[in-house]
């Protein structure tokens, strides 16, 4: 093709028709620089077409860690609620003059129970490490808040449960010095259940740990419908 157009400029140059050369020089250009814009636009679509591959992937793996997620959350919730109405009958025990029944040992296995949030979040460190930004950036501002807001705050909260049950656990002279067997997560056995200085005791933790409770669990449904509602609006980034 290349010796072809030589040889036609050529010919003209030779016949003296130094317009026409001009004029073929011309279209000669104009078709290479068609020849390359045309090269940048193929190649401007696979990289187009190889970042919509790559983006699809990350956010599947996202929606399957988030979905991991819905499920530690639930199971954290459930416990929170078990707490809760722990909380609620270890008050009306320690309130009343009702005596001792093997209930109160169930609340207290309840009261005494937590759990340690461990999510996965290696598809959102996948994405930071690619720049953090999609295609959609109100779901790109989504998602970084989702982990590097919300997350953080339910992991705090569930961590302070976690610290003001092992305070318990680890003063033998606070409630543990009443308790004869601790299984823990299993069992608990308690001395003298009438104890009035252990009832005494209990209801003092049970006043400033039930508001704890409350307050984690309150945030523990919102973080919930926060992770339902992002993992919607990946599934639908993902439909289009």
């Amino acid at each position: 093709m290349i010796k072809f157009f030589s040889k036609s400029r050529q010919k003209l140059l030779t016949e003296n028709k130094f317009t026409k050369y001009l004029l073929y020089a011309i279209g000669e250009i104009v078709l290479v620089v068609i020849g390359i814009l045309i090269a940048l636009q193929i190649n401007n679509w696979n990289e187009n077409q190889k970042s919509k591959t790559e983006e699809r992937y990350i956010l599947n793996e996202v929606l399957k860690n988030l979905e991991e997620d819905a499920v530690l959350v639930d199971e954290i919730i459930l416990q929170r609620q078990k707490t809760k109405m722990a909380t609620i009958s270890l008050r009306g025990f320690v309130n009343s003059e009702t005596l001792y029944d093997d209930s109160m040992e169930f609340h207290l296995v309840n009261l005494l129970t937590f759990e340690r949030y461990y999510p996965i979040n290696n598809a959102y460190e996948i994405l930071k490490s690619k720049g953090l930004q999609l295609s959609n950036d109100a779901l790109t501002t989504k998602i970084s808040r989702y982990y590097d807001y919300e997350q953080q705050k339910m992991r705090s909260s569930i961590l302070d449960i976690e610290v003001s049950i092992l305070k318990i656990y680890n003063d033998p002279n606070g409630l543990m010095r009443f308790l004869s067997l601790i299984d823990k997560d299993e069992r608990i056995v308690v001395k003298n259940p009438n104890d009035p200085i252990f009832k005494d005791e209990l209801s003092f933790f049970l006043m400033a740990f039930q508001d704890n409770n409350g307050g984690t669990l309150e945030k523990l449904l919102v973080f919930k419908k926060i992770n339902k509602s992002l993992r919607e609006q990946i599934g639908n980034e993902l439909k289009d």
